[in-house]
């Protein structure tokens, strides 16, 4: 499928142009190659959050809204993302397989694509926008710029400390659940409720 690939290369690219936008005078670090590591072994896990913050817009639009049985199939991946203690990149990309190859129709693959670019031209917009006002951007410590914007703007579990990988438990991706705390979470819920009462 076309989708991923696209995915994969504007969130590279919006992590690239962070990193380029963190060097120079702002006295800022560069991204490091294992920052980039790091980033590119959570990419999974950043598509399939993506995905998820985005398909409650699905439903705004008749043509593109779940069907009863969509729901059906989609439900037990979205209640076990909730309550999982961590998503790992390869679980990650298992369920984001089974979300746009079997359960989703091309009509709605095309709405989330469209959905997906919008919400990067607006986080480019608001990047620039921060940069411009005040020469700093917030980011979530020892998390790539993109990876914290694409939570929907929440830290995951733990990341007032540090980021993923560089934490108790070795600094191997995956080591938390961008669905867990936070808007991402309440979103979530409200959006399994949804998907219930079909």
């Amino acid at each position: 499928m076309i989708r991923t690939p696209l995915i994969l290369t504007a969130l590279i690219l919006t992590a690239l142009g962070a990193a380029g936008a963190q060097t120079g005078t702002t006295g800022q670090r560069q991204m490091t190659p294992e920052m980039q590591a790091r980033l590119k072994a959570m990419q999974p896990v950043t598509d399939l959050a993506q995905t998820v913050r985005l398909l409650p817009d699905l439903e705004k639009n008749k043509a593109t809204a779940l069907t009863k049985a969509q729901a059906k199939q989609l439900l037990p991946i979205l209640t076990t993302l909730q309550k999982a203690s961590s998503v790992q990149p390869n679980d990650a990309k298992k369920y984001l397989t089974q979300i746009e190859d079997r359960i989703l129709t091309g009509k709605q693959l095309a709405a989330l694509d469209t959905l997906l670019l919008k919400a990067e031209q607006e986080r480019e917009a608001r990047r620039t926008q921060n940069q411009s006002g005040q020469n700093q951007s917030q980011r979530v410590p020892g998390m790539p710029g993109a990876l914290g914007g694409l939570m929907g703007g929440q830290r995951p579990a733990g990341a007032g400390q540090a980021g993923p990988g560089q934490n108790s438990q070795g600094g191997q991706p995956g080591q938390f659940n961008p669905f867990r705390q936070g808007r991402s979470a309440e979103q979530l819920g409200a959006y399994i409720k949804v998907l219930q009462k079909k």
